[in-house]
């Protein structure tokens, strides 16, 4: 039984937990997999996180070429995350012929082919199970398990500091900010949440997933994005009284008959029997539809250090498996390429339900006004609500409406928006059936 020794890049939270993981469970791979696998090497720059491992008998170092020159390592895991030093660490790796397991998002939706294409080149593999809902496996389960489906539709909730902010904000009803500044005390959220609440890290998954499905390359910069920031106590309020919820939702659909695929990330309404409504906290989930298959719901924790290390070692399985079986590139991403770029609809091409809140002046006309501006794109009102006069003599409306062109609504909101009747913007939210 050949030895297949490991150089983990990266030993923090995650990296941490891959060392754990591996401490309990080697022992169990040899006797139960015939796998022999050895933590040879470990990188960070900070040495006292070496005292606070069970690294046994790895060569701790702060530099990470020493895990990549040494020519006994098989897989480098790289744990460091940012796409500047950990895109030369993987590239480094890849060139000097060793698989790589990685868990970073944004170096895979934003670099991807670039990567793919020196694995191939070097006849090697890149695995990246971790990149996307921590413990859940949805990559392998898209890539293999699913391979006989033609998957059409992926509805996901994929970043937990968005989803408990949105969960604590509707058993609660407190305010964005005061539910933001909860989740950083918590851990829930960074010191600096902006590529969480801003969309940024859904669209990376999200990017991900597409180009998986798409059998194509999906450009994170081609995905839109909108985050959580401007959902307000008031609309989860709105919702809840109306049947639904508020999630921060990433949206991928195949049309049939239509070019392009959808692909976007925003707060949705949901109603509150959608099987997705009722993933809470810092829960994850990713409803996948096949045409085979039907519906399947993957859900558990998306981050965290153990769920995360979980993932990263599931990718040392594989990789061992496939070097143990001479298969170095047994599931081929070449078309992980820019030459192979999927096209991404625009959102004036969406087709959607929405939710609207207009803050308005209490007087006659107002409401006419609005209908006939909607009419006007060919927008049919499904409903309407307008509670009392506030004491600065405005009023909330809010109108559903039904299925509409998102140019459509754009468009009439630009007019209705020079109306002198409205007293604030008014807040867009799709709905999603």
């Amino acid at each position: 039984m050949n030895e297949i020794r490991i150089g983990l890049i990266g030993a923090g939270t995650v990296g941490g937990g891959v060392v754990k993981v591996l401490a309990n469970r080697v022992e169990a791979f040899k006797k139960e997999l015939g796998l022999s696998i050895k933590l040879a090497r470990i990188a960070d720059k900070l040495s006292s996180r070496f005292n606070e491992l069970p690294v046994k008998d790895a060569i701790c170092t702060t530099e990470a070429n020493d895990v990549i020159n040494d020519p006994s390592i098989d897989i480098v895991i790289e744990l460091i995350g940012g796409t500047t030093f950990a895109k030369t660490v993987v590239l480094d790796a890849l060139n000097h012929k060793k698989h790589v397991i990685t868990a970073n998002k944004a170096l895979i939706a934003e670099f991807g082919p670039q990567i793919f294409e020196c694995a191939e080149k070097n006849n090697v593999s890149l695995y990246f199970e971790a990149s996307v809902g921590g413990g859940m496996p949805v990559i392998k389960a898209i890539r293999e398990g699913l391979v006989g489906n033609d998957i059409f539709s992926v509805k996901t909730i994929i970043n937990g500091t968005c989803n408990y902010i949105l969960s604590t904000m509707t058993s609660e009803g407190l305010p964005f900010e005061q539910v933001l500044k909860a989740a950083q005390e918590k851990g829930y959220a960074e010191a600096d949440p902006t590529l969480d609440i801003s969309g940024g890290d859904s669209g990376h998954k999200v990017a991900i997933l597409a180009s998986l499905i798409s059998n194509g390359y999906i450009s994170y910069d081609k995905i839109y994005k909108e985050g959580i920031t401007t959902i307000g106590a008031q609309d989860i309020a709105f919702a809840n009284e109306l049947g639904y919820v508020i999630k921060l939702l990433g949206i991928i659909k195949k049309d049939k008959g239509e070019d392009g695929l959808d692909v976007r990330v925003h707060p949705a309404m949901l109603r509150k029997n959608h099987i997705l409504a009722s993933v809470s906290d810092a829960f994850n989930a990713v409803l996948i539809e096949g045409d085979a298959v039907g519906q399947i719901l993957l859900y558990g924790k998306g981050a965290g250090e153990m769920p995360t290390a979980s993932a990263v070692v599931s990718d040392v399985i594989d990789v061992a498996r496939n070097i143990s079986g001479k298969t170095p590139i047994r599931v081929p991403m070449n078309f992980y390429s820019y030459t192979n770029a999927t096209s991404v609809k625009t959102m004036d091409s969406v087709s959607s339900r929405y939710y609207m809140r207009f803050t308005v002046d209490d007087r006659p006309g107002v409401l006419a006004s609005i209908a006939s501006d909607l009419g006007s794109q060919g927008i049919s009102i499904a409903s309407v609500m307008q509670k009392e006069w506030h004491p600065d003599n405005s009023v909330p409306v809010i109108i559903l409406t039904h299925q509409a062109l998102e140019k459509g609504i754009n468009l009439a909101l630009r007019k209705i928006e020079q109306s002198d009747y409205i007293r604030a913007k008014t807040q867009l939210i799709r709905i999603e059936d």
